[in-house]
């Protein structure tokens, strides 16, 4: 697991002794200033995102090579064939969907067991990893502004004063911070050191579904028995903005596409997981395609959205569904100059249109992400 390399600058290393914030702030005669700390915070806070987003693809990439390497020592023994398809297809499978379900995990061969559960152990700790460091990230600041706060009004600056203020109340407000606080809060804590760890209340076992689901014109796939796509490649998603990047903490949501060049087609195929919180029956999730024109100058314009009723997904389960896609096919035969796939926006609404979750790819449609469920 990547560790946190950041240093942090020596004014906040003053004013806070230790990463949880335990002891009370050194007093300093000079202290920095609100811009100073807000810069400080920033830049933590950054770095984070950027600890996450390294964190998901080094863990991707180390149970690939397990797998490669697991593959490689089978076919060496010889005499395992099953067992190396069985390792094979788990590749495969585990680069389209990037998800472990239940439904999975191999019975049968305990190398590969091993493999997946390192994997999910990993990743199932990470998300409250990363909003225990956001939190007390947060909770220095905080500890830093009103320390600073103390030193303005003893000037009698009341402007001063007035801006921490708004600092403050803009920190409290941030969606990412909240939700990073509620995991912290709604999730297992660890063990104190010499306390004896209490027993938990018996919980029924979330497992991931057995069956096939349809809703509407859609069928929803267990993991692992979606019907095979040729040409399936993954497009690159991201988050608009370093609100919206909180959701990762709840949900996740993984996209693939088919393009089919002669047909001039884009066929999306997405794994929708409810990570920490459950995804309630009737939820959308909404794709919305953008296009090129490859006239003088190029233009990107939405040409169409596309809105899929979800079925209830619960805590540790995750679904596969194939959308219905884009076709440029009219296009290319009236357009002189022709249009392209350019990229889509995807977003997950709950049944009272509360944007749950949103992503885009290419990061140059974070400009037309909108909070507001698209008509």
């Amino acid at each position: 697991m990547k560790r946190n390399l950041i240093i942090l600058p020596a004014v906040l290393l003053l004013a806070l002794r230790t990463a949880g914030g335990q002891g009370a702030p050194a007093a300093s005669t000079n202290s920095p200033s609100l811009d100073e700390l807000k810069k400080q915070y920033e830049a933590i806070f950054a770095d984070l995102q950027r600890q996450d987003h390294d964190s998901a693809k080094i863990l991707k990439q180390r149970y690939l090579n397990g797998l490669a390497a697991l593959e490689e020592s089978l076919q060496a023994a010889g005499n395992k064939l099953s067992a190396v398809l069985a390792v094979h297809g788990e590749k495969e499978r585990f680069e389209q969907s990037g998800a472990i379900p239940d439904s999975a995990l191999a019975a049968g061969l305990p190398a590969l067991r091993k493999l997946q559960e390192t994997w999910r152990a990993q990743t199932d700790a990470w998300p409250r990893e990363q909003a225990q460091r956001v939190v007390a990230t947060s909770e220095r600041y905080l500890q830093c502004l009103a320390n600073l706060q103390k030193t303005l009004a003893a000037r009698n600056d009341a402007a001063g004063v007035e801006a921490v203020k708004a600092s403050k109340e803009k920190l409290l407000s941030n969606k990412m911070v909240r939700q990073a606080l509620e995991l912290v809060q709604t999730s297992k804590p660890e063990t104190p050191i010499g306390k004896e760890p209490v027993a938990p209340e018996p919980v029924t076992p979330v497992t991931a579904p057995a069956t096939i689901v349809e809703v509407g014109d859609y069928k929803f796939y267990p993991q692992g028995k979606e019907p095979p796509l040729k040409n399936l490649q993954s497009w690159r998603m991201d988050f608009p903005s370093s609100d919206r990047r909180s959701a990762q903490f709840f949900y996740d949501v993984h996209l693939s596409v088919v393009i089919d060049k002669s047909a001039r087609s884009v066929t999306p195929r997405i794994t929708v997981a409810a990570k920490n919180h459950d995804i309630p029956a009737g939820s959308k999730l909404v794709l919305e395609y953008f296009i090129r024109s490859m006239g003088r100058t190029a233009t990107v314009s939405r040409e169409k959205a596309e809105s899929i009723s979800l079925p209830k997904i619960v805590r540790g389960q995750a679904y596969i569904v194939d959308s219905k896609g884009v076709n440029l096919a009219h296009y290319f035969w009236y357009s002189s100059s022709g249009r392209d796939f350019y990229g889509l926006i995807i977003s997950m609404f709950d049944d009272d249109g509360k944007l749950l979750f949103q992503q885009c790819g290419p990061t140059t449609l974070a400009s037309q992400c909108a909070a507001a469920k698209p008509e």
